[in-house]
């Protein structure tokens, strides 16, 4: 069975010079292409009403929460400081539903950079709104370097769901400038960069649920271990569906085949 693989879309803030382009959908073409290549269909959630989200989850087997702007302070009931960039509250509200609705009905998700941030939001976390503000944070956490190049090493906790994909050590790129302050209640940090920011939060006791700061489909080609995120992510997305079949009624589990 293939796995449908939702991926959450950012919206095009301003018109196109000399095209009809405006208010539009769209997500990088490397989360597309790294959920195609780990056998998965991807499917693009743009951000709309928030009365269709359940009527998305229903159709997905998994979840991507992808990159774009800061995370309102807003949502965790801080005020903004001088560093917070662009926000989208409106992003914002959909993504954190989205989330909410994924997690309720048990499906895996892989939250990537933006996404890390807002999981643990949903949990009742914080954020710095600059790296900045957090003592020791030397690294250059938004890379100059090209996109598909790693920077810098990340620590990865032994028994952990990423150290049994990644082990306890690897090389990730890095384009964020907020970053995990207080930790969601529930989640579990798995991964650190060497001057203590927080790279990666996993939730306890629950299907595949993994946040990381970095953006590993931009490594997939130079970072073996990347492919293999994305390959558990869709074989934990499979698995969940194929369950779903197994325990639907009868007259709905000759229609579920058919995907």
């Amino acid at each position: 069975m293939t796995a449908i693989i939702g991926i959450s879309a950012t919206q095009l803030a301003e018109q196109v010079p000399n095209t009809i382009s405006r208010n539009g959908t769209y997500v990088g073409g490397d989360y597309i292409t790294a959920v195609a290549n780990s056998g998965a269909a991807p499917f693009v959630i743009p951000v709309t009403d928030t009365k269709l989200i359940t009527t998305f989850v229903n159709q997905i087997d998994g979840l991507i929460l992808s990159g774009g702007q800061d995370v309102s302070p807003a949502l965790y009931g801080a005020e903004s400081e001088a560093e917070l960039g662009d926000v989208s509250l409106v992003r914002d509200a959909f993504e954190l539903a989205l989330l909410k609705e994924t997690l309720a009905q048990k499906k895996p998700v892989l939250a990537i950079c933006r996404g890390a941030q807002l999981l643990n939001i949903a949990f009742g976390g914080t954020l710095h709104q600059d790296t900045s503000y957090i003592e020791n944070a030397d690294l250059e956490h938004m890379q100059q370097a090209e996109a598909t190049q790693s920077t810098h090493a990340i620590s990865i906790e032994h028994g952990s769901r990423l150290s049994n994909i990644l082990g306890t050590t690897a090389q990730v790129n890095s384009f964020h400038h907020q970053a995990i302050d207080v930790l969601g209640s529930g989640l579990k940090i798995t991964a650190r960069a060497s001057d203590g920011v927080i790279e990666a939060i996993e939730k306890q006791g629950s299907p595949f649920v993994v946040g990381v700061q970095w953006h590993p489909e931009l490594i997939i080609e130079t970072e073996i271990g990347m492919k293999r995120v994305f390959q558990e992510f869709t074989k934990n997305a499979e698995l969940g569906a194929m369950k779903q079949v197994y325990n639907a009624p009868a007259k709905f589990k000759k229609i579920a085949t058919l995907r």
